[in-house]
Order: C-alpha cells, then sequence, then structure tokens
C-alpha cells in the first residue's frame, strides 16, 4: 500500500522520497483523511476534528481540499483525494498490481538493504533510512520491521507505540528509551530497567544493549555513583570480550562514565574522559555520539566557567541530533540540560533558553499528555510487581 510519511515539525509530508510542504490546516486535513482513508466525511464532521473550538467560514473546508489537492498533484495517479457526490471527501490510496518484483524476494538484496541500513543506524543518519523506506516500492527492497520500528522511535511516534496491537516486545526497549529520555524519574526509571533486564523479556540483542549501556547512568541519578562507575568497567570489559563486535559501544560508555563523573563532581576525571571521547569520535563521528558528547562536554565547561566555549559546545550537540533527525535524542538532551541547570548550575539566561527549547517540543510532542499513557503500556507489558 502506498505510504505517506509525516514530519510535524515543518508540515511536510512526503511519498518515494518527494516533499510537500503544508499549511499548519491543511497538514491537520490530510493526516485525519490518511489516518482515515477509504471512509467519507462530511464537512461538518471535518471541521469538528480540523478545527475543534473555533469558528471558520462555510467554504473552509472547500477551499482546504482544493489547496491540497494542487499539492498532491505530484502523486496523481497514487492518491486521490476524492469527492463524493452529496456525502462529502474522501482520500483513497492506489494499491499495489500484486504482480511479484523479483528483488523483494532476493535473499542477496534483502542482506545487503539490511546491511545498508545497518550502516546508516550505526552512523545516526536515520533520515537516509527514511529515503530507503520511502523509495522501497519503486526500487524494489523490503525493510525489515526492526528498521520500521527505529525510524518510528526516532520521529517519537508515540501513538503508533502505544497501540495496543503492535507487539509488545519489540517497542518496550523503545518505550523505556522515550521514558529515560522525556522525563526525570530516575527511580522510576531504574525500576523499569532492573525488571526488564530480570524478565528477560527483549530479543538478545535488545537485551545485551540495555543490560550494557543504556542502565548506565541510571544509578548514580539515584545516588549510587560508585555502584555505576563499577558498572562501566564491567561494559568495558564485557565490549572487550567480544572481539571488536561491539566497538560502537565504547563512545556510550565513556560519555556515560563522564556524566556520572560530573554528577559526582569529579572533575579531572571527568576532563579525561573527554580527551579520550574525542580521540575516538575522531575515528568514527557517529551524529548520536556527538550529540550525546557536546551536551556533556558544554556542561563541563561550564563547570569549569568557560561559559563561551560551552555555549559553543551545547549548540553544536544539539545541532548534531537535528542533522540525526533523532527527536528523542533532541529532547534528552534538552531534558538533561534543563535538569542540569535547575539542580546543578546556576545562569538564568542560559535556563531561558533552554526552557524555551523545551516548551517549542513540548507543543509539538505534548511530552506531558503522553507521560501517564507510555508509564501504563510498560506497566502492562512488565506486569505486576
Amino acid at each position: 500500500m502506498t505510504a505517506l510519511e509525516f514530519e510535524p515539525r515543518d508540515y511536510s509530508v512526503s511519498f518515494q522520497g518527494e516533499n510537500i510542504h503544508l499549511l499548519a490546516k491543511e497538514y491537520a486535513l490530510l493526516q485525519f483523511l490518511y489516518q482515515n482513508r477509504g471512509q467519507v466525511f462530511n464537512r461538518e464532521q471535518l471541521l469538528d476534528q480540523v478545527w475543534p473550538m473555533e469558528y471558520p467560514g462555510e467554504r473552509t473546508v472547500d477551499d482546504h481540499v482544493y489547496r491540497l489537492r494542487k499539492k498532491l498533484k505530484a502523486w496523481s495517479g497514487k492518491v486521490h483525494l476524492r469527492t463524493v457526490r452529496g456525502l462529502g471527501y474522501s482520500l483513497t490510496l492506489e494499491e499495489s498490481s500484486g504482480l511479484a518484483i523479483p528483488s523483494m524476494t532476493d535473499s542477496g538484496v534483502k542482506q545487503q538493504v539490511g546491511e545498508l541500513l545497518d550502516t546508516y543506524l550505526r552512523l545516526g543518519q536515520s533520515q537516509s533510512m527514511q529515503a530507503l523506506v520511502n523509495q522501497q516500492e519503486m526500487l524494489g527492497v523490503s525493510i525489515e520491521s526492526k528498521h520500521q520500528m527505529f525510524l518510528k522511535f526516532v520521529r517519537a511516534d508515540l501513538d503508533w507505540f502505544l497501540e495496543s496491537d503492535i507487539e509488545d516486545r519489540g517497542k518496550l526497549y523503545w518505550l523505556l528509551i522515550f521514558y529515560c529520555a522525556f522525563y526525570i524519574e530516575p527511580e522510576k526509571s531504574l525500576d523499569y530497567y532492573e525488571r526488564t533486564i530480570e524478565l528477560e523479556l527483549l530479543p538478545f540483542e535488545m537485551h545485551r544493549e540495555l543490560k550494557i549501556l543504556n542502565i548506565l547512568g541510571l544509578y548514580a541519578k539515584n545516588g549510587r555513583v560508585e555502584e555505576d562507575l563499577l558498572r562501566v568497567q564491567e561494559a568495558y570489559r564485557a565490549v572487550e570480550k567480544e572481539n571488536g563486535d561491539l566497538d560502537i559501544f565504547k563512545i556510550h560508555i565513556a560519555t556515560t562514565e563522564m556524566q556520572i563523573h560530573l554528577l559526582a563532581g569529579h572533575i579531572a576525571e571527568a576532563e579525561c574522559c573527554s580527551i579520550h571521547i574525542e580521540e575516538m569520535l575522531g575515528q568514527t563521528p557517529y551524529l548520536r555520539e556527538i550529540g550525546a558528547y557536546y551536551n556533556i562536554k558544554g556542561r563541563l565547561l561550564l563547570l569549569q566557567d568557560q561559559r563561551q566555549e560551552a555555549l559553543s559546545s551545547l549548540e553544536y550537540g544539539l545541532k548534531a541530533a537535528e542533522t540525526a533527525h533523532n527527536i528523542p535524542l533532541l529532547i534528552g538532551l534538552v531534558v538533561g540540560m534543563l535538569h542540569f541547570l535547575q539542580t546543578t548550575y546556576t545562569d538564568p539566561k542560559l535556563l531561558k533558553m533552554f526552557q524555551a527549547r523545551y516548551d517549542e517540543l513540548e507543543r509539538t510532542y505534548k511530552l506531558a499528555v503522553y507521560k501517564r499513557p507510555i508509564e501504563q503500556m510498560i506497566e502492562r507489558i512488565l506486569g505486576p510487581v
């Protein structure tokens, strides 16, 4: 089936690598019709859905449909915004012909596409992954569900993850990362992580990453710094045992170690970590790792009274997250900085700047609204304590 991809940050919609940019209400109208494709809605129903609590003119729906049709001409033959006489409007999508495309079932092509997507994922190039996914029909390739789910994650498609008919174990890993990044709940986050690891609910690779990588730092946030530092050393040893297969984990471990030292006030140790991380990033400049590191480095520089250098570092980290098109990473960096500025370092001007960034993200992704539903979904999957 033809698939449209919606980007709420700039009201753009993409199909097979081509983007169109819409106005806010055009975007909302198309998204609603797409989510309910094949159904017919009259003007009153569309007004209730797209213009709630507003009083637009009687020609509002017709005008927006007219403009949408003009913008959808680029996808004529695939995407149809139809007028159903006497009833209203309906969005329909053209299904594939059903004829088998040889490359779709070719094991060699499938392996090569999977390896390419894994490379993009490792480098933090989610936009490159999305471009390939958008063009999969034209290229005659199939995309594995793990890559599809990752793209839902980096776009912070929370509604998709909270749908109950999606397989639980695959999405639990991403829900945990959402929760830890979006909300300052160290005690509850650690409890969720420990229970997930103990129950062994996740597929092997996800279980391993949660146990070796993702749980690091949570102990320090709960006042258990020494325990966290011991776990950091265990993580390094676990990576070394894999004979290079998990080398990508080293930057993440080192960045978390640096963050733990900052939480504990170990400035000299954090500086040593910083030097080591920059050496590794020189060899493997992955966007996610760059974003996380320069955010932590900015905090170190603030504590060293190097404010201007700190601002440059913080901005560079945020830019890396934006370039990676990784919304959870971006939100996590902003939330982490806000907490740092509220608890560790006093700078009213900088606090105001990051509060404004957070408020913008909150308006777009409705983080407060999703907090309890995410908790409920995680608790339902984990079961009773």
